[in-house]
């Protein structure tokens, strides 16, 4: 699923969306340095300089504040997925296809499960540290394998259940919308559709 064409060629949030924010998250919405890799195991680490209309585009996803854990997650995944867009402006990895079978791509930017997973995490903690998310905290990053092939992905946990969720954005490209599943479905390599998710989800 990608987010929505319209929302991708605006670099800041429709008047509406940015009244309905809370005054805290307006204030928070500032200049963001943030660290980042790409290019198969973290090769390439660059910092990315987000300005101040870039970040409020991103945590506005986040307002009006979820009334449920699973609403949460759906805006956690709008915003992984306009942060992957935004940040693909400052860096080759707009070029990031799905997946990452070829494994000396022509161009630089392709990211790998280690590459996704560790910039997830890093994501997710800002969002967490700044208040935006309320409803589950970050923990480590989930790891799983599957004969000789490793993957990684990250990961939360709800703060009322203790339920635990992947977040996974290696199976789409670039600004494509991550899978969000419950961990335990996740691990569950019998599941084929764990393994490689249908392209419509």
């Amino acid at each position: 699923m990608f987010i929505s064409t319209s929302f991708l060629r605006r670099s800041f949030l429709p008047l509406g969306l940015v009244l309905g924010m809370s005054f805290a998250g307006v204030a928070e919405a500032r200049v963001q340095k943030i660290d980042i890799c790409y290019d198969f195991n973290c090769k390439i680490r660059q910092q990315v300089e987000l300005s101040t209309e870039e970040w409020r585009s991103v945590i506005g996803w986040f307002y009006p504040a979820a009334a449920t854990a699973a609403e949460e997650r759906e805006q956690l995944r709008q915003a992984v997925g306009w942060m992957e867009v935004i940040v693909g402006r400052h860096t080759p990895t707009h070029r990031d296809k799905g997946l990452n079978l070829e494994k000396n791509p022509k161009f630089p930017g392709q990211l790998d499960c280690i590459d996704e997973s560790l910039n997830i995490t890093t994501y997710m903690r800002l969002f967490h540290e700044q208040g935006h998310l309320r409803r589950h905290r970050v923990v480590d990053r989930a790891y799983r394998t599957v004969g000789f092939d490793a993957h990684w992905a990250g990961q939360i946990e709800d703060i009322e259940t203790g339920e635990r969720f992947v977040i996974d954005s290696w199976f789409q490209d670039n600004g494509m919308l991550p899978y969000i599943s419950p961990s335990t479905d996740w691990f569950d390599v019998a599941d084929a559709r764990i393994l490689f998710f249908a392209v419509h989800d």
